[in-house]
Parts: structure tokens; sequence; C-alpha cells
């Protein structure tokens, strides 16, 4: 019933289309900015055996914290687009971290927000360990993460591949059951599978397995995926319409440029998920 009442009421305000068919980094903007960037792939020229030592494909369960507060509000919020070099360095991703991170505290969340040259693999685990900590029953709980995906990883801003298997681990023990998350990069997908089998979450994602993400134009100042989800918390109050509403338009988006998009989410809350 819960889908059937967000589809009603995403198809009151948008005409879905159907996702394009080919996929391609780089095409004309003819929309009077120029140029549309694609959110391009990891680039890491490391031999095999160091790439090995900097992923982190599994993890302990983060034990929850006996002392935390019930009924408190916790989000973690990560965009990357100044990486260690220049060359992985993308465009709007830490602008995608400042707009979800002023959202989230205008909701109530204490917001921990990581962002560019402090994203290191360090920072992010730390904190992650923090806010998976306090994944207590009565407790919200958002995650936030813009930048890099490659092969089913999240990648911090030192180079460290931080994979699906590795962050649903460290949720593995949680017993909030109001829980979000959204990842706005490319080849992103399988986080969405890995952390969306528990109850109680909505996990969206700007991209499948093997598709990409994109950073909109100068006029929207955001990754696509992360510009319409904005622009749809102003239309809806609840999660799982926002992103019904962010995919549909990213889908429509694409379409309109010529490129390929697959951003999807996974509902396994029993409620409408409302900041």
């Amino acid at each position: 019933m819960k889908k059937l009442m967000v589809a009603l009421m995403i198809a009151m305000s948008v005409f879905v289309f159907v996702s394009c068919s080919k996929q391609s980094p780089l095409e004309t903007d003819d929309s009077g900015d120029g140029v549309l960037y694609q959110r391009p792939e990891f680039v890491d020229d490391r031999p095999e055996e160091v790439k090995a030592k900097f992923t982190l494909s599994d993890s302990e369960p983060v034990e929850l914290d006996a002392t935390a507060s019930k009924g408190a509000k916790y989000a973690l919020v990560i965009g990357i687009s100044n990486y260690a070099g220049t060359v992985n360095d993308l465009n709007y991703c830490d602008d995608d971290a400042a707009d979800w991170a002023a959202f989230l505290q205008s909701k109530g969340y204490s917001v921990t927000k990581i962002t560019d040259l402090s994203a290191t693999k360090s920072a992010i685990e730390s904190a992650m360990n923090t806010l998976a900590s306090r994944s207590v029953a009565g407790n919200e709980v958002f995650f936030v993460y813009s930048g890099h995906g490659y092969n089913g990883n999240m990648i911090s801003t030192d180079m460290y591949y931080l994979s699906y298997s590795w962050m649903a681990g460290k949720f593995s023990k949680a017993t909030c059951m109001k829980m979000g998350f959204t990842f706005d990069a490319c080849n992103i997908g399988a986080f969405k599978t890995a952390l969306g089998k528990a109850k109680g979450r909505v996990v969206a994602v700007a991209s499948g397995t093997k598709n990409y993400s994109y950073d909109g134009d100068s006029t929207m100042k955001n990754g696509v995926f992360t510009y319409y989800q904005m622009d749809g918390w102003d239309r809806y109050g609840y999660f799982e319409a926002d992103n019904q509403y962010a995919c549909d338009m990213m889908v429509k988006w694409g379409k309109a440029h010529g490129v390929r998009c697959t951003p999807s989410f996974s509902d396994s809350y029993s409620d409408y998920l409302i900041p």
C-alpha cells in the first residue's frame, strides 16, 4: 500500500520517461552551460598488490553504545570533490554534502560532515563507527555519501576502497528501525542491496552496479541525483516520495542529454520515513 501511495503521489507531478539507450562519458549540453561531465571512473594506476592493501572488504560489527541517548537523531554526511592529486577531482560532491547537512540539521539531526581532503579512510571509519554505535532502537540515523564510486566501493580522499560489505558489516548489529542512506556516485548499486536487507531502512543510489552518476551544470551545482533529491524535499515530506521523484527526474534528465541513468531505491521501513 505504501509503495502504491508513493507512486500515485509522484504520478500527479512527474511524467515518467523510460531510460535512454546509450552511455557516454562526455556529452554536449545544449542547455547553455557548454559541457556535461560524467562523474568519471576512478583512476588508480597503483599495482594490484597495493590496491589490495587499500581495499576494505570486511569489518567487525560495531558494538552498540548502551549509554547512547534514546530518541536522538544522528547523521553522517560525506562529500569528496578534492581527491589526493588532481586526476580524480570532481565538481559538486562537497556541495552535495553541504546541502544535505543543512537539510538534516533543519530537521533536528546532529550532523557530522566530512568533506574533501578531510575525508580520509581513518576519518570516515571513525565517524562511521560512531554512527553505527548510536544506531540503537528509538534513534534515527541518516548517512549520505557523494564522491567517487568504483565496483561497489566508496573511495576516500586518500585512495582507500570502502566496500559495500565493509559498510554493511559495520551496521549489522544496529537495532535502529528508522534509517536513511543515500549514495550519489558511479557503480554504487551494491550498497542498496547490502544495506537494504535489514528492516527499517530506505537506501537510495544514483547508479546501478555498472553505471554512472552525473554532475549537473553550473546552474544546478549538485550531482544530478542530489539536485533532484533537494528539489523533491520542497515537494514531499518523506524519503520514499523524495527518492521516487529524484529517480524519475534523473531518468528524464538523462534522456534529454542522451545518457542512460539508473537511479533506484529500496524501502524496508514500515511507515513513511519522515526525517
